[in-house]
């Protein structure tokens, strides 16, 4: 028995989709809308032949119009930049009549910062650095306030300063000494180069309003007599400088040279100041202000080693600076000799003490200067060894 096999069935394919051709018209993009200032533009091509466009409609844009805006009260339109309309303005001008830019103090404010700093005491000067500080928005009562505080601030840390800074410095005799003019720097150099014909020798004493004689002595700007410490320690300075350079010129400068030319002078300044402490501690000799006097007196025998220090960087030959030293060491010999006789031999009728000073003690005191005197010979020479 036979079985018929079934035909083959034939498979179709579905129709293929065809996707509908948009019919929409062709958009033409608009021209850019004009200003005021620019000329009619040109019709687009797609928009020619179409007629005339409707009232309010240019280059394709529909004009719209509101309404101007009602001005509120105590507001003032900006002024324009440069006296017409249609120009360019600044910012800051515009936001600042607004009150939104630059800060504007009104009356109340700048009657308020007027008085307020009148009333704190701020001087007129800095008045007018106040009232710049508006255009940096802040106000008078503001910069006042921060100016008060900080003239505060400088105060407590002045009183602060000489609370505790003079209990360990005297600041009072260093101001003293250092109270110094052009003029007497000038005279006192030339006494210290010259001093053989210099007269007189003898310091002068404060006075009061009433002639009564005062406690201390005239500061050095008042008195060429008068010690101070502004030259000493420009001339102890300035040979630190000469030390290095000369070593320099000898190639032999490190910068250690600095340091050991600065301990060798302090050095040399701190043993003369205790060797003139001890003999005035064995003598009796008493006196106010002692030890800035002497310190002052110590260091201005740096004028004649620097005198001698530049005698020999010019190379004028060994006799020159070898002659040089002996002047500036018998110049120097000579000042201290008469200046420092006033601290040894104090003068009964300028400066009374309680002490009564003898025939003897008066010679000890005599041999004591002339050794102060003469050990200026060592000094010098170690000073000057570079």
């Amino acid at each position: 028995m036979y079985h018929r096999q079934p035909a083959p069935q034939q498979s179709r394919s579905p129709p293929p989709l065809h996707h509908p051709i948009p019919t929409h018209p062709h958009y033409a993009i608009p021209d850019p809308p004009t200003t005021p200032l620019d000329g009619p533009s040109p019709p687009h091509p797609a928009q020619q032949g179409q007629g005339q466009q409707g009232p309010g409609q240019q280059g394709g844009y529909m004009r719209y119009t509101s309404s101007p805006m009602q001005p509120q009260a105590g507001f003032s339109p900006p002024p324009a930049y440069g006296g017409q309309p249609g120009q360019y303005q600044p910012l800051g001008g515009a936001m600042g009549s607004m009150g939104m830019g630059a800060p504007r103090v009104g009356p109340q404010m700048g009657s308020i910062g007027a008085q307020g700093m009148a009333g704190m005491g701020i001087p007129p000067t800095q008045q007018q650095g106040l009232q710049g500080m508006q255009m940096w928005g802040v106000n008078d009562a503001t910069a006042a306030m921060g100016m008060q505080f900080g003239q505060s601030a400088m105060r407590a840390g002045q009183d602060y300063i000489d609370k505790n800074l003079s209990i360990h410095l005297p600041l009072p005799l260093i101001r003293h000494q250092f109270n110094v003019s052009n003029s007497y720097v000038l005279h006192k150099l030339r006494l210290l180069v010259f001093p053989w014909r210099h007269r007189p020798w003898a310091r002068t004493p404060k006075r009061s309003d009433t002639g009564a004689q005062a406690d201390g002595w005239q500061p050095p700007r008042e008195d060429v007599n008068s010690p101070d410490l502004y030259i000493p320690t420009m001339a102890l300075v300035t040979y630190i400088l000469l030390s290095a350079l000369q070593t320099g010129l000898q190639s032999r400068f490190h910068p250690e040279v600095l340091g050991i030319t600065a301990s060798k002078a302090l050095a040399v300044l701190l043993i003369e100041y205790l060797s003139i402490q001890l003999g005035c501690y064995l003598l009796n000799i008493q006196g106010q202000g002692q030890v800035m006097d002497l310190v002052a007196y110590g260091g201005y025998k740096f004028v004649g080693v620097i005198c001698t220090m530049l005698v020999g960087l010019l190379n004028l030959g060994r006799t020159v600076y070898w002659l040089t030293f002996i002047y500036a060491f018998a110049a120097t010999a000579f000042f201290l000799l008469r200046s420092l006789r006033q601290v040894v031999l104090p003068d009964p009728s300028v400066s009374p003490s309680n002490v009564t000073v003898t025939s003897a003690q008066r010679g000890r005191r005599i041999q004591f200067l002339f050794i102060i005197a003469v050990s200026q010979l060592l000094y010098m020479w170690i000073l000057a060894w570079v």
